[in-house]
């Protein structure tokens, strides 16, 4: 009986030790199935942050390059700068879709969707500028590009997408290190299952089995989270050799990842990337947790990678090995590179725009300057930023602007004309200031754009003048004549003064024309110009009409006699014969003579009228002579 029930206790304790064994062996199964799940999750949660990442990275390159198609084109107006403006619009609207479905983590919720918000806004602002100067309203699409609000939303869009950016980085790296810990912890665990699979071997061989199953499922699922996390995970021991690598190292460095393993950074990198490594190995192996950037030339492409040194530490707390989390940032560097290069082309077109472009703060103080100001002033653009700009352009220029500028910081555009003297240089400038306006309606500073229209101003002055002058003799024409003979009535009636208008002909000249041809024509009426200008006083008015009639307009006579007197002085000067060259010509005039006493009424059309009718009386004389009307 004695030995029934030792055999009954030694059963009881059997089972009893089995049961421990099951429970520790469920425990310990549940809380590797839990871990790895919680591992799965992070691995997600990375590639899902991983994305938005990369979304956020080619949202801002479309974007940047949506805005410099479309400053391209505003500024130069070739739709050349339109296809790579739509080009970058349809990945604009992809991005925004895609970062669209990413807006699941609360915390991330108000921020992404600010972001979206912002992106929409400036692509239907891009849209419209482009409408607009397609149009014809080119003057408003410029004033959109320049507005406060595109200018807003594009201040802010870096500054949100790098808050974004950095809690995502930062949620990223935590996520790597949280993995890097939980693997050491699982080892600890799996440790302890085997502890307690060796103590129960006997009793529950099965549950070790079955517990072994588990252990190499477990691995190869950490391994698989590895392989796809868009990371290069290798582990280094205390010699600084690989002893893991996942399967991003491959792909980068196409080679198997068994094939790195025992060798150093230097076998793999090449020595150049081993010295810059140096450092931030040292550091790892002292203990310490390091991120830092560093570069590397792949298969003739430069690389560059966001790197995670995490120091591997034994239960003695020795550091055996460490860590290393590598991302590759070649494209966001890519992307910065090209946005720079946007900028700088951005800004060369700005300088080879045929005209200054400058910007004013709110103490006229240059902000902006393009390199016409080394053209037209003499100095250099960086040396005048922050500097007012009565210095830079002198007092005078300035003068002539200031009324204009306060204007403009008024909250009113202002265009205009001005003249100005720079480097021994007057040129004619069309200046347009436009007031730099927020969104709360303050003016923080002055777009200025002045363009060069001297030549314009020339042709203007020189068409002014052709217009007002005879082209074969350089004499006033009718319509210079009609604005001075109705100015000079209207003093001759104001005054009570007499003036005389002589209409004049030569006589014959049809014969020489014809008989001579008509360059000696055109010779013998500019030499008759000449002679009646000998003939009156320089505040006299000689006009050539048509052909060979003149007429000349007398002011300020005390008689008649006057202009009889200017009459008789012409014939006399007529009986000298013309010398063309070698060409003498005997040539005479005829001239009807019309005085104005001073009465009221009398209009130049009837003043021109009577001196014709007497210019007409003294030809049908037989010419070589004047006769004289006085108004009735």
């Amino acid at each position: 009986m004695q030995r029934a029930a030792a055999r009954s206790d030694s059963m009881g304790a059997g089972v009893t030790l089995l049961l421990i064994a099951l429970l520790a062996m469920a425990a310990v199964t549940g809380l590797l199935a839990l871990r790895a799940q919680q591992a799965v999750a992070m691995v997600e949660r990375q590639h899902q942050v991983s994305e938005q990442l990369r979304g956020l990275n080619q949202l801002m390159i479309a974007l940047l390059n949506a805005e410099t198609g479309q400053r391209g084109f505003l500024l130069t107006r070739r739709d050349a700068y339109l296809r790579p403006h739509a080009e970058a619009v349809h990945e604009l609207d992809h991005r925004l879709d895609e970062l669209s479905r990413m807006l699941t983590v609360p915390s991330q919720q108000a921020r992404l969707t600010r972001v979206l918000e912002l992106v929409r806004d400036k692509r239907e602002e891009l849209k419209r500028s482009i409408e607009l100067s397609r149009e014809g309203a080119h003057e408003k699409a410029l004033a959109i590009m320049l507005s406060d609000r595109g200018k807003s939303d594009m201040d802010s869009l870096p500054s949100e997408l790098g808050v974004l950016m950095a809690a995502l980085r930062d949620e990223r790296s935590g996520l790597a290190a949280d993995l890097a810990a939980d693997a050491g912890t699982t080892r600890l665990i799996l440790l302890l299952g085997l502890s307690l699979l060796a103590v129960f071997a006997t009793l529950a061989l099965w549950q070790v089995l079955r517990g072994s199953a588990k252990l190499r499922e477990a691995e190869g699922r950490l391994r698989r989270i590895a392989n796809h996390v868009p990371m290069l995970i290798t582990q280094f021991d205390r010699q600084r050799r690989i002893i893991f690598a996942n399967e991003q190292v491959r792909r980068l460095y196409d080679i198997a990842p068994h094939d790195v393993l025992g060798k150093t950074v230097g076998a793999v990198r090449g020595p150049d990337a081993d010295a810059a490594l140096q450092p931030f190995m040292d550091r790892v192996m002292s203990g310490e947790a390091v991120r830092f950037e560093s570069q590397s030339e792949i298969k003739g492409r430069l690389h560059y990678f966001a790197q995670h040194y995490v120091p591997d530490l034994g239960p003695d707390g020795r550091t055996r090995g460490f860590f290393s989390v590598t991302l590759d940032i070649t494209e966001r560097k890519e992307s910065e590179a090209r946005a720079s290069a946007s900028e700088r082309r951005l800004a060369v077109i700005a300088d080879a725009l045929p005209g200054l472009i400058a910007y004013l703060d709110q103490d006229l103080r240059l902000r902006y300057a393009n390199a016409t100001f080394h053209e037209w002033l003499g100095v250099a653009p960086a040396a005048v930023i922050g500097r007012p700009l009565a210095e830079v352009i002198g007092p005078d220029l300035f003068a002539q602007r200031e009324p204009h500028l306060r204007t403009a910081l008024g909250g009113r555009r202002v265009q205009v004309e001005l003249s100005s003297e720079a480097l021994g240089q007057l040129r004619h400038l069309q200046n347009d200031y436009i007031p730099d306006l927020q969104a709360d309606g303050r003016v923080v500073g002055i777009f200025a754009l002045s363009t060069d229209v001297t030549t314009i101003k020339r042709a203007q002055l020189q068409l002014a003048d052709m217009a007002r002058t005879d082209a074969l003799t350089g004499l006033p024409n009718r319509r210079e004549l009609d604005q001075r003979l109705a100015l000079a009535l209207v003093r001759a009636q104001r005054e009570g003064w007499k003036l005389a208008l002589l209409f004049l002909d030569l006589d014959r000249f049809k014969a020489i024309n014809d008989e001579r041809g008509h360059a000696v024509g055109d010779a013998v009426l500019q030499a008759f110009a000449r002679r009646l200008q000998a003939c009156v006083r320089a505040t006299d008015t000689v006009v050539r009409l048509a052909g060979d009639e003149f007429v000349i307009l007398v002011e300020g006579l005390n008689e008649a006699g006057d202009a009889t007197a200017v009459a008789e002085k012409i014939l006399q000067a007529m009986e000298e014969p013309m010398v063309l060259g070698s060409l003498r010509l005997d040539a005479a005039a005829s001239i009807g003579v019309a005085l104005h006493e001073g009465q009221a009424g009398q209009t130049a059309e009837q003043l021109l009228a009577q001196a014709d009718a007497a210019l007409y009386e003294a030809k049908r004389a037989g010419g070589q002579r004047y006769v004289l009307r006085s108004a009735v």
